[in-house]
């Protein structure tokens, strides 16, 4: 198991600025999937910030896995979504994205056993200020080492 303290020293970790432009097509598409209603306006679904900020510093969701410590992709799971929209995402628009890891906490659950609560925040920017902001909470789940695994 990764020791809590290797993990909390990601705390304060900054991610790569970048940017994101939400394409006509991709919001078209993502608003078929979610049985959404197509209008005429240049608005962008909300379920955006699920994947735009992580695209927009560079990262896909292998990376953070890797930067997190987790023991395979099935050893991860989603935990908490907060998103505060101060303005509705747009089409067309280049967003300027920075975040970083906010805490890091060690937890026990009855059934997911120990784990490790990583709390993150991606900012996205546009020439009126902060647009969005997207906070998860991704959740790492941890087993002990087998007896063969400690004796080598």
């Amino acid at each position: 198991m990764l020791p809590i303290e290797k993990v909390q020293e990601l705390v304060g970790y900054r991610f790569p600025p970048g940017s994101y432009k939400i394409e006509h097509w991709e919001n078209y598409l993502l608003t078929e999937a979610t049985a959404g209603h197509h209008s005429s306006s240049v608005y962008a679904h909300p379920s955006f910030l699920f994947h735009a900020p992580l695209a927009a510093v560079g990262l896909n969701y292998q990376e953070i896995f890797d930067l997190c410590g987790a023991e395979s992709a099935d050893a991860v799971r989603a935990g908490e979504y907060d998103w505060e929209i101060f303005r509705t995402l747009e089409e067309g628009v280049e967003y300027q994205a920075q975040g970083q890891i906010l805490s890091v906490d060690r937890k026990e659950g009855k059934q997911a056993g120990t784990f490790d609560a990583v709390v993150f925040a991606i900012e996205l920017s546009d020439s009126g200020g902060i647009a969005a902001c997207a906070t998860n909470t991704w959740l790492f789940l941890r087993t002990e080492p087998s007896a063969e695994e400690t004796s080598s």
